[in-house]
């Protein structure tokens, strides 16, 4: 190759010259160019934002300097920082102004100076000393928000305008709970009694429970007498003596159509994005709707994320990942997701899950008489995703949106030989329900707080149905739409007395598709219902200095029936002496919606349940009516309560109740009475805690067109024990519990043969009952930290036993007209490995 030394010489020369300018060039230059210099010189990378560094410039009195020369003398005459991420990029950053903020944190109430409350903004935080008294340096800018909290306090968030620079006083108003102050953990650890009789569970704070190797909220609330499930499922579960659908079930404010993962075996939201949940089995306020036998509501965090944190596990069943993310000071975000690890591994966990969902059923059951088969693990999965995003406007203003979709999907193919020809035909089922809530709170002053709200919950169930012996195809739909908005206004009174009121607008739509070819067959019912609520109460804590009351009206006007329903709710607490105290709750509650079961041909004979809407005729509105009242002892780590109550339902129709004797195909309007006595005894040390719960209960049908008129409930337990107890020690958690109770009811045939009907012919209804329950669990939890990154390993095995424990029994006519028993039973020995990481 042939060089041009003259032309290499004249480039270098020029080159030279070019520099020598540049280097002697004091007049202003653009600073995006002069960066886009500084990167071919010294072989560095900027990165910026164009709004930090357009129309800026700079005149640099010589270039001969060396990089970090040139840098800060650029930081003189700007608004600008250079933050060196590695040796080879730089990041242009505007530069933050910082302040300095001190003052004296107070008990507004009484004066008292308060010791270690948090101070924050930002990144940096500090607490009180024993005066009360903190410094803080903190970036100032118009997002920057100081917040003050404090245990037992409301909490204080001020803009910048509203920062004092020289020993201000801030004042925290106190949160009102002070009847709290004698009560314990109730049962176990992250588990409080309120003053208004309801549980709170603070979901992250949780110890080990028995047979749960993770928090799942709907399997924990089950540990409280009064609330079990007789199937073992979070989907079914029987709050003193009422059916599933008949509990309100909230997601961030959002009612629930859809609690089951794995068709009800695992709740369908991800607990550890739980922050509280609150369990309601009477003297409900006067803000909630339905929820005839009881509340469950779950709320999720609601302050904003203050550092970046991330967590992830999984256990035999599924895998999550959870972000935690501050946006700015302002904004942040809170993002999770999980799903279902069948499809790629078949674990013990997932098998003994998948044999109790599905035994007796479309998938689990061969075609008699034909060469057919199942393949049972072709698709089966489930997934949720979550998305929760806060924005605090002001220190008076905040915006919160929450999202939750979960998801349940099976198909299974199946496959038959007829005349030397394979028929392969696949039945699909899918099960989803979409959650959202939005909205916005004003704090006008520390005393008023008014809260708007609009809400979406979206129910969809689908299933195809193909039968190749029989030639048949059967589609089958059920949808829910269920959206409103909600008004509501708190006003403190006094600073004993708060004073609740709001309205709530709901609309429910609920349709109902059948479609069945060979014979054909068509229906579809569609049913919109709009309700307009009014409610107050007044609520005063301390009255007479131990009395906390809380009494509210709720008024419900169903527009398509002009009725109109007037609910009183009452809560009364009492408090004896030190250790002693009273309880009376009280309420009348309405339901709108109400789930009918066919167990022949619904959905696979899987999902059997649908939604429908009250026609206040063939499904009438359902109301209750409950009284019960209680005594409590707290002392040195010792609780024990006796609580009784009466409980009265009407509107209940016979499609909702599940019947497989002589009522499953008849039509009917009753009503049920539950009564009975829930007993806790919960005693902790310093290393375990112990519990004993007992319930001795009755619950009976009235049917006036039967006979007999009065029978047992299909949900009617007589009597439940449970014992548990957990060891903690160093990072080691241990727990063990037993469960006990009588089986429920069942009805038998009255002879062994058909009758001349070919029919059955039943005893009296739910005389019989199955045989006693009994299972024993274990769990154990391992913590671990290591540098930044936190580690949990938990291992549970349910019911340890391996017994067999039949929840229902009934009855069918087989192939060869006989009478065939079939029996269902709860899980197995059942192991669980959760392994999880937060960083």
């Amino acid at each position: 190759m042939k060089v041009n030394k003259q032309a290499i010489a004249v480039s270098f020369l020029l080159s030279a010259l070019s520099f020598q300018a540049f280097a002697q060039n004091t007049a202003a230059e653009p600073l995006d160019s002069l960066l886009m210099y500084l990167e071919d010189r010294f072989d560095v990378v900027f990165t910026f934002a164009d709004a930090n560094v357009g129309g800026v410039y700079v005149a640099v009195p010589t270039y001969d300097l060396a990089l970090e020369a040139l840098l800060a003398e650029i930081e003189k005459q700007t608004n600008l920082h250079f933050q060196f991420v590695n040796t080879r990029y730089i990041a242009v950053q505007k530069k933050v102004s910082r302040t300095t903020v001190s003052g004296t944190i107070i008990d507004r109430s009484t004066g008292e100076k308060l010791e270690a409350a948090a101070i924050y903004s930002g990144d940096n935080h500090t607490i009180s000393d024993k005066n009360g008294f903190f410094f803080l340096e903190v970036k100032a800018g118009k997002e920057a928000v100081l917040v003050i909290r404090h245990l037992g306090y409301h909490t204080l968030s001020l803009e910048q305008e509203d920062w004092g620079r020289d020993s201000t006083v801030y004042g925290l108003v106190p949160a009102v709970q002070k009847l709290e102050e004698v009560r314990l953990d109730y049962i176990s650890r992250g588990i409080r009694k309120l003053p208004d009789g309801a549980v709170r569970l603070n979901v992250q704070n949780l110890e080990v429970l028995p047979g749960l190797a993770q928090p799942d909220v709907l399997q924990v609330i089950q540990i409280l007498p009064g609330i079990q499930s007789i199937n073992e499922t979070v989907s079914e579960i029987n709050t003193r003596g009422g059916s599933n659908d008949q509990n309100l079930v909230l997601w961030d404010g959002v009612k629930m159509y859809q609690t089951g993962h794995f068709f009800g075996l695992i709740s369908a939201f991800n607990s550890h994005l739980i922050h509280q949940a609150k369990v309601i089995k009477n003297g409900t306020s006067a803000a909630y709707d339905e929820g005839i036998s009881g509340t469950i509501d779950m709320q999720q965090q609601d302050y904003l994320v203050n550092e970046m944190e991330f967590s992830t596990g999984m256990d035999m069943l599924a895998a999550d990942f959870i972000a935690k993310v501050p946006v700015t000071q302002k904004f942040s975000f809170i993002l999770g997701a999980r799903h279902s690890i069948s499809n790629l591994l078949k674990t013990p966990t997932y098998k003994s899950y998948y044999k109790r969902a599905f035994a007796h059923t479309g998938v689990m059951l061969t075609q008699p008489g034909a060469d057919t088969t199942v393949d049972t693990y072709h698709d089966f999965s489930f997934y949720d995703v979550s998305a929760r995003l806060m924005y605090d406007i002001s220190g008076k203003d905040k915006v919160r949106l929450s999202i939750l979709n979960n998801r349940n999907t099976i198909a299974f193919e199946e496959r038959a030989t007829i005349r030397d020809t394979l028929y392969t035909r696949e039945s699909r089922l899918r099960q989803w329900n979409l959650l959202s809530n939005l909205g916005y709170t004003r704090t006008w002053s520390e005393d008023h707080t008014t809260q708007l709200s609009a809400f979406v919950s979206n129910y969809q169930l689908e299933g195809s149905n193909v039968s190749i012996s029989g030639d048949q195809f059967h589609v089958q739909e059920n949808e829910v739409l269920d959206w409103g908005m909600k008004l509501e206004s708190k006003n403190r009174i006094w600073r004993r007395a708060e004073l609740l009121s709001g309205y709530q607008f709901r609309e429910v739509g609920i349709r109902n598709l059948d479609n069945l070819l060979k014979p054909n067959y068509s229906r579809e019912v569609k049913d919109v219902l709009r309700i307009h609520s009014l409610y107050t109460e007044a609520e005063f804590t301390e009255l007479l200095k131990n009395l906390y009351v809380r009494t509210g009206m709720r008024f419900n006007y169903y527009s398509k029936f002009n009725h109109f329903s007037i609910e009183p709710r009452v809560a009364i607490k009492y408090r004896l002496s030190n250790h002693f105290s009273l309880e009376v709750l009280a309420e009348k509650k309405s339901q709108h919606t109400t789930q009918l079961i066919d167990y022949q041909t619904d959905f696979l004979g899987i999902e059997n349940r649908r939604w429908v809407l009250s026609n206040n005729e063939s499904v009438p509105l359902l109301f209750s009516r409950q009284l019960s009242a209680g005594i409590q002892y707290n002392r040195n780590n010792l609780l024990v309560s006796v609580e009784g109550y009466l409980k009265h339902v009407t509107g209940i129709i016979t499609p909702s109740q599940g019947f497989q004797n002589q009522l499953q195909y008849v039509y009917s309007i009753g009503d049920y009475y539950a009564r009975g006595v829930e007993f806790l005894v919960n005693k902790r040390f310093s290393h375990a805690n112990t519990w004993v719960t007992y319930t001795l209960a009755r619950n009976n049908y009235f049917f006036p067109e039967f006979t007999p008129s009065i029978f047992p409930n299909n949900l009617d337990i007589r009597h439940a024990l449970s014992m548990g107890g957990s060891f903690t020690f160093d990072n080691f958690e241990l727990s063990a519990g037993f469960n006990y109770r009588t089986g429920k009811p069942y009805t038998r045939p009255a002879q062994d043969q058909l009758n001349e009907r070919n029919e059955i012919t039943y005893e009296a209804p739910n005389s019989a009952r199955l045989g006693d329950y009994i299972r024993l669990d274990i769990s154990g939890n391992y913590t671990l930290k290591v540098k930044q990154v936190n580690g949990q390993l938990g291992i549970s095995i349910w019911n340890v036993l391996n017994r067999d424990n039949p929840y229902k029994i009934f009855y069918r006519v087989n192939e060869e007209n006989e009478i065939a028993q079939i029996t269902r039973y709860t899980l197995g020995f059942t192991p669980n490995v959760v392994l999880r990481f937060r960083f």
